[in-house]
């Protein structure tokens, strides 16, 4: 069973004895209605794979409320990055949907606790170049020969399934 954690859930009720998963990556934000969010068909691959545990999404739960001046997400979102067994980034950045949040957790967990990272986007990410060299690089210094980059939201949901396991 699937718990699926949004920011209405206090971290604090949060169970995390269960294996935990963070959806960390672009965010469509309340005013973007014209967009859609990757996260829902990242919960429907992790059910297709009986992935059992906690997903956190940082979203809410209704796509058209805003996170404006709502300065007790950041907090809410490190800690459960913080208690996660793995980070997934899926970083669809286009033009409109940029990601800059999404670059600075990035670079602060590749430096953290780069071990729980699964790192995914799409070959048309818009200027994602940086943000793959920098995985690469770094993963060189501590003898990551793979650094896998996925390039599909299914192969990077099911690369976070083998870590996890």
């Amino acid at each position: 069973m699937i718990n699926e954690i949004r920011y209405e859930t206090p971290m604090k009720d949060v169970n995390f004895a269960y294996k935990t998963v963070f959806l960390a990556g672009c965010t469509v934000r309340g005013h973007q209605t014209h967009l859609k969010s990757w996260r829902p068909d990242a919960i429907n691959y992790f059910k297709e794979c009986a992935f059992d545990g906690n997903i956190i999404i940082p979203e809410f739960s209704i796509p058209t409320v805003s996170d404006k001046y709502r300065y007790d997400l950041p907090p809410w979102e490190f800690e459960g990055l913080r208690n996660s067994n793995v980070i997934m980034f899926w970083i669809p950045r286009t033009r409109e949907l940029v990601g800059l949040t999404s670059n600075f957790e990035l670079g602060y967990w590749i430096a953290k606790d780069r071990n729980k990272i699964v790192y995914g986007r799409p070959d048309d990410a818009y200027r994602i170049n940086y943000s793959d060299i920098m995985w690469v690089e770094d993963g060189k210094i501590y003898g990551d020969t793979v650094c896998a980059i996925y390039n599909t939201l299914e192969k990077t949901v099911k690369a976070v399934i083998d870590k996890i396991r």
